[in-house]
């Protein structure tokens, strides 16, 4: 009997190692050679919840992991390309796709499997190109997770002439609730829940599970599988924490419609084939193409639920909300990350640091001077933050192309950390005419005004061409840059005519007025910087 027990646990945890490994090489195999094209297919359904649903199916279907998917919805939303209930939709459709492979399971290709993996293991192996190393990657792990399937489908099969465990499993099945729970436990576990649902079709087909209690481990498989994201959005911005939520809340609501209807939803996997292993896996799938339909229409309220119950905290403002360590083995993934934090970062500049520093000394605010410290301090960190993270991105699996993104990063990190440098000095130059008592002659305060408006918009512009990648709109703020040194001589001049016209305000303040036309002139450089990397002139 031990000798049995010993067979049949070898089996099982030689089967589901296999299994999960597989899983591991098919979704980071995808996903280094699709990677760009995930982004692109997803960014480009931002503004309709139907078609965003169906690029969800498609995306998760192609890179068989629905956490890929999550992990672009959460820089989408960061940077309002999609609101969150847009981005739910996506999450819906991801989890259709996510069942696919319990469907090829259920065609029983375990008879191909070692030839999948000799298939795979020839590219993986010898391929000069990454995209056919990856992808021979992605074929490898199929074989292995048909061929885990075929050993845990053999490990089980003699359990039924075990009348101990027939006996505990059938006390089980009688409580949907409690077969629903463990199975939440072990997908929660083994973090993949495709896993469970082939472990309860394996115990279907052998007979040792009725159909009702297989697809209450589908429930339970369904529910476990939003732990993952929980955990992982633990130490993410309010985005991901919110888009975990919500999965969550999807998920957990499917459950509780339909356990108490567990008949009913099994006589609808019934109908759909006379064999149980296949009914149990189009009992996967039926469950949430049905909670896509009963939720999709209430995505938005489901949103805006979210953020209520999950506001924004001012205090998570000193932490990388986006540099997830996660996605560092994937560069397509790990780069979009880091441009997250750096649009993140030029959001402080723009929001909180530009339209302070500026202000009329009647309108300024008390400790404006330390108020733009602290907010220099956060750039500070996130720019140490970002280098930090694309330091720690493999050199010897990065593309051409990947390597000056990476760079092209580093500078525009860079720049952005000294124009909150450039600010703080600003204001410095303000503290000085604040304490004077005085203020600059009005012909002196436009003038500034004028320069630091025509600055302002070409920091947005460049800004903008750095977020879609546009060079043509890089080359406006560069070949405008000729236009600001021509007003920086005009506004000295300007200023110098006063001089000797010996305007008293003009005469007080003439220090601190060409200190401020030169940080103004060296803001403007740094937009050129940021606007050049754009371009790729580094």
């Amino acid at each position: 009997m031990s000798t049995l027990f010993f067979t049949i646990a070898t089996g099982l945890a030689g089967g589901l190692a296999l299994f999960l490994f597989g899983m591991h090489l098919i979704s980071t195999g995808l996903q280094k050679a699709a990677a760009r094209q995930v982004q692109q297919l997803l960014g480009a359904v931002t503004k309709n919840r139907f078609f965003g649903m169906l690029a969800g199916l498609v995306v998760t279907i192609f890179l068989q992991t629905s956490a890929v998917t999550t992990v672009l919805l959460v820089g989408f939303v960061s940077a309002g390309l999609m609101s969150l209930g847009q981005a739910l939709g996506v999450i819906l459709g991801a989890a259709i796709g996510s069942t696919l492979t319990a469907q090829l399971i259920a065609l029983r290709l375990s008879d191909y499997a070692l030839w999948a993996v000799v298939a795979g293991l020839i590219p993986y192996l010898f391929a000069r190109r990454l995209r056919w190393h990856h992808l021979g990657q992605a074929v490898l792990g199929f074989g292995l997770i048909f061929y885990g399937a075929a050993l845990m489908g053999t490990a089980v099969a003699p359990l039924n002439t075990l009348p101990g465990f027939v006996s505990t499993l059938s006390s089980i099945a009688a409580h949907p609730w409690v077969m629903m729970l463990a199975a939440t436990l072990f997908t929660g576990i083994v973090q993949a829940s495709t896993a469970t649902v082939v472990l309860a079709m394996t115990l279907a087909a052998q007979g040792a599970l009725p159909l009702e209690p297989a697809l209450a481990m589908v429930l339970g498989a369904n529910l476990g599988t939003t732990a993952t994201a929980l955990i992982s959005s633990i130490a993410l911005s309010r985005e991901a924490k919110r888009v975990a939520l919500a999965h969550f809340f999807f998920k957990l609501a499917g459950v509780l419609l339909f356990l108490p209807f567990l008949g009913l939803y099994s006589h609808l996997s019934r109908v759909t084939s006379p064999d149980i292993a296949h009914q149990v896996a189009n009992g996967h799938t039926l469950f949430n193409i049905i909670n896509m339909l009963v939720f999709l229409p209430f995505t938005p309220w489901v949103g805006r639920l979210m953020e209520r119950i999950l506001p924004d905290a001012p205090e998570e403002e000193k932490v990388a909300k986006y540099l997830d360590t996660e996605v560092l083995d994937i560069p397509e993934l790990a780069l979009a990350r880091a441009t997250q934090e750096l649009l993140r970062m030029a959001g402080l500049i723009r929001e909180e640091m530009f339209p302070r520093v500026m202000q009329p000394l009647a309108e300024r605010e008390v400790e404006l001077l330390e108020k733009l410290r602290g907010l220099d301090n956060i750039l500070d960190y996130l720019y140490r933050a970002v280098a930090r993270y694309l330091a720690q991105l493999n050199q010897g699996n990065l593309t051409d192309d990947q390597l000056v993104a990476q760079t092209r990063l580093l500078y525009i990190a860079n720049d952005l950390e000294h124009i909150g440098d450039v600010v703080v000095e600003m204001a410095h130059q303000w503290r000085k005419i604040e304490a004077s008592g005085v203020e600059f002659s009005p012909a002196g305060q436009a003038e500034l005004q004028e320069m630091f408006n025509k600055v302002k918009e070409n920091f947005t512009t460049a800004i903008q061409a750095f977020a879609a990648g546009d060079e043509a709109m890089a080359a406006r703020v560069i070949k405008g840059h000729p236009e600001i040194l021509r007003l920086e001589k005009n506004l000295r001049y300007s200023h110098f005519q006063r001089l000797q016209q010996e305007n008293r305000l003009s005469l007080e303040t003439t220090s601190v007025h060409m200190d401020l036309i030169n940080q103004l002139l060296r803001l403007n450089i740094h937009n050129v910087s940021i606007a050049q990397a754009v371009m790729g002139i580094i």
